[in-house]
């Protein structure tokens, strides 16, 4: 452990922009605790390092803003902000208005953004009330931020933008365009907009006084640390390369033997010979013992929320809900071979939906964060504890599904095994995480079709994300238009294929621009030239509005998913390819999807089967950036 405190600042001053380490900027204090854990400091001594430079600081009563201001603060805690340090100690010392005053802010504008009839807040809200965006919690919680807004813009001060932080959990993403309501769970908290005028105006104003940008990536480090703490997973897992016979069998039923031996893999109780316990639903109280003794997701988000308490970051209800959704569970599992399966199924589902509610009150975004990864240990254990056959995966990238239910008629053979996406979220809205195109095809039982689509533009083989011998042979494109059902929209199919075929051979181009002289290329590589393959893939728009009806494919898939085909070559032709995937497989129907909702009655679980209706799936196209992806499918279900 480094203790010389000369070598830390060094390497602090390296590490803040301007070489200039501050303690009361909140990034430059985050670095340096980043320096300190790498130097092995006791996280006790790290705390009280940053709470002595804080108090050293606030004794001076003087520091320098992001603004570039100087700001102070009297015994009675009111604070200023002024051109200079001198004027500030002047203030400090008792001068009511010493010359050099900062000038008063011009609100003009924000306000009149603030209340505009159709781009303000009420606006916002009334839009997002009406697509089922945000519930009507959500609208008065809004109104008021609207309210508060406008007594603050009327007369700024520090202390007033001080509250309307902590009352709204407001921040902002790196670059400034959007701002966060972070009290609106979910994508609502984006209710603003993004770059607009009216988020522009109230940033402008509101960070005079906080440093939002620094308060947004907090919140997002925050919840990226909650992310993978809460991330499921148990102790003991069991391979089919292990030579486990129960693995091996419970993956010899389609579709999972489509999948490649490595995803060949689950999480269970073992016999005294070191194999699986099978089937899960005859061993139903060491299955269930075994995900609450071993759920290390519960014990270390606890950890993580205790840490983020220390910081001012966590509600200690957060916590608190989840320690006493520990305590239930284990005396669940502690009398769970006195309880009938209907009696344990009800318990473990009443446990969870107090969690959800109790962490929704405390903290309702840090509650959405933590349940879409806790939603499926929801689903499982609650199956476990009615004694249904199911099976978590342990492969982390295990494709599309997060938990297997086997079906078995009345002699004990199986029917079915099901792949289950679990996801959380609100109603009417995408539930959690949507979908690799890419991933689901791996479950269709042709095996041609599981290559049909890759998750990104530019690939070898894949150049619009589709195989390239879909589109250039003309009788596969034809076929897989066909199987589509979008036949109907598209008046000249061959023109369209044509145009494909031209960009397709453009992308190829480009990207052998950045291959190697053996052929080879990364990720990074095709990112590098992703504005190239972005116009060559809007190059089909034209052709694209010349000869696509859209009504029929507003009709077919609605509006939105609509709005995505038309956007590009690479738009159309992955929908296409999904389309056939879908109508090939009868929705792919050996993968279910569980979606999970939390309001102010709790956690409500519902199950729907895969369709191939186009309607009841969210897509949409991501395949230039650095995270890719390809066609993301998002099932909402009740073809809305």
């Amino acid at each position: 452990m480094i203790t010389d405190l000369n070598v830390i600042v060094k390497e602090w001053a390296y590490r803040v922009h301007d070489g200039k380490p501050d303690p009361n900027n909140s990034a430059h204090l985050y670095h340096l605790s980043e320096i300190l854990i790498e130097n092995k400091w006791p996280l006790r001594a790290i705390d009280a390092l940053l709470q002595n430079l804080k108090e050293v600081d606030r004794a001076g009563q003087v520091w320098k803003t992001k603004m570039g201001n100087w700001r102070g603060e009297r015994d009675d805690g009111t604070r200023r902000s002024f051109d200079n340090k001198d004027l500030t100690q002047r203030w400090v010392s008792g001068e009511e208005d010493p010359e050099g005053e900062e000038p008063s802010i011009d609100t003009k504008v924000a306000i009149e953004k603030l209340n505009d009839p159709r781009f303000g807040v009420e606006a916002k809200i009334d839009t997002a009330l009406k697509k089922g965006y945000i519930e009507q919690g959500d609208a008065d919680n809004m109104r008021e931020f609207q309210t508060d807004m406008e007594d603050f813009l009327q007369n700024p001060t520090q202390e007033k933008a001080e509250q309307l932080v902590e009352k709204f959990k407001l921040s902002q993403n790196p670059n400034g365009k959007k701002l966060y309501v972070g009290i609106i769970a979910g994508n609502g908290r984006k209710i603003l907009g993004e770059g607009n005028a009216l988020v522009n105006e109230l940033s402008e104003v509101l960070n005079k006084f906080v440093p939002l940008k620094e308060l947004g990536n907090k919140s997002k480090k925050a919840q990226d640390k909650l992310a993978g703490a809460s991330k499921p997973g148990l102790k003991t897992i069991r391979k089919s390369e292990d030579d486990d016979p129960g693995v091996k069998k419970l993956f010899s039923n389609p579709p999972y033997d489509r999948l490649k031996e490595r995803f060949h893999q689950v999480f269970g109780p073992i016999d005294n010979k070191g194999n699986l316990l099978r089937p899960s639903s005859k061993y139903s109280t060491e299955y269930f013992r075994q995900s609450v003794s071993e759920n290390e997701s519960l014990d270390n988000t606890i950890e993580v929320l205790k840490e983020l308490e220390s910081q001012g970051i966590a509600s200690p209800g957060v916590r608190k809900s989840l320690e006493r959704h520990k305590k239930r569970m284990q005396d669940i599992a502690k009398n769970f071979n006195n309880m009938k399966p209907e009696e344990r199924r009800a318990a473990v589902e009443q446990s969870y939906s107090d969690m959800a509610r109790e962490m929704h009150n405390a903290d309702p975004d840090m509650a959405r964060g933590l349940m879409k990864n806790m939603a499926e240990m929801a689903l499982y254990d609650s199956e476990l504890a009615g004694g249904d056959e199911v099976y978590l995966p342990s492969d982390g990238s295990f494709p599309s599904a997060d938990k297997m239910r086997v079906d078995r008629d009345g002699k004990g053979v199986v029917e079915k095994v099901a792949g289950v996406s679990v996801k959380f979220g609100k109603n009417g809205a995408v539930y959690g995480f949507p979908g690799e195109s890419s991933q689901y095809q791996k479950f269709h039982p042709d095996e041609d079709k599981r290559t049909h689509m890759r998750n990104r533009v530019g690939h070898k083989g894949h150049a619009l994300g589709v195989r390239d011998d879909l589109i250039q042979n003309k009788s596969k494109f034809n076929k897989m238009l066909k199987e589509s059902g979008l036949s109907e929209t598209i008046k000249n199919p061959e023109v369209v294929r044509t145009k494909l075929l031209e960009i397709q051979e453009k992308i190829n181009k480009l990207r052998s621009q950045v291959e190697d002289e053996n052929g080879k290329y990364t990720k990074k590589d095709l990112v590098k030239i992703r504005k190239q393959l972005e116009e060559a893939n809007k190059e089909a728009i034209d052709v694209l509005n010349e000869n696509v009806d859209v009504e029929k494919l507003e009709e077919i898939m609605g509006k939105a998913n609509a709005r995505e085909f038309m956007k590009g070559g690479a738009h159309a032709i992955n929908i296409i390819a999904m389309a056939s995937v879908l109508n090939t497989s009868d929705g792919l129907s050996v993968l279910e999807h569980n979606h999970q909702t939390i309001d102010k009655d709790g956690l409500h679980s519902e199950t729907d089967k895969g369709t191939a209706n186009l309607k009841d799936w969210d897509l949409k196209f991501r395949g230039f950036d650095n995270r890719g992806g390809g066609l993301i499918c998002g099932f909402i279900g009740g073809s809305k």
